[in-house]
């Protein structure tokens, strides 16, 4: 799958760090694995866990939900990330983000961490002990320097919807 050629079977795979993947093509799920692989290695998958793009909203870049029979967990992303103007590292903070909830029981089915998701400030902590702290914050920056004028733009340029573009949840 991700094992480079040459190596022998058995080995440890060889995963480039999700800063170093090809842009041109924004494939979430090849994200989520390697995000998972190099921050997220010490957390279990309880369940199924499936990525998707969804609607473009203005006020909102992910979300995750559980299936009410706890088999799946479905991590939505906004579709506009998809877009190349926007830089990587704010899909791949919004994937680590939505992790984040995952390893602390929202959105899956470990046992939660905590009462409240975002309370005291625990996923940006979170992000930072796992060392995507300069990603979030450069995250963070270029969100509240472009992200709403480039919404106003995408979405008033006439485009409804990106190709491929999944709409609901799981």
């Amino acid at each position: 799958m991700l094992v480079e050629s040459g190596q022998a079977q058995g080995a440890v795979p060889t995963i480039p760090e999700p800063e170093r993947l090809p842009e041109c093509e924004r494939n979430l799920d090849l994200y989520l694995e390697q995000i998972w692989y190099h921050y997220f290695f010490d957390v279990p998958r309880a369940n199924i866990v499936k990525i998707a793009y969804c609607h473009p909203w203005k006020r909102r870049l992910g979300l995750i939900r559980l299936s009410l029979d706890n088999t799946i967990s479905f991590i939505g992303i906004n579709a506009l990330l998809r877009n190349r103007q926007v830089p990587e590292y704010v899909l791949i903070t919004t994937i680590a983000h939505e992790l984040t909830h995952y390893a602390h029981g929202f959105g899956s089915p470990l046992p939660r961490i905590h009462k409240h998701p975002h309370a005291n400030n625990i996923v940006n902590r979170e992000l930072e002990k796992r060392g995507l702290g300069e990603l979030a914050h450069q995250c963070d920056e270029w969100i509240d320097k472009y992200w709403f004028a480039f919404y106003d733009i995408e979405r008033g340029s006439g485009r409804k919807e990106s190709p491929g573009l999944m709409t609901g949840g799981a």
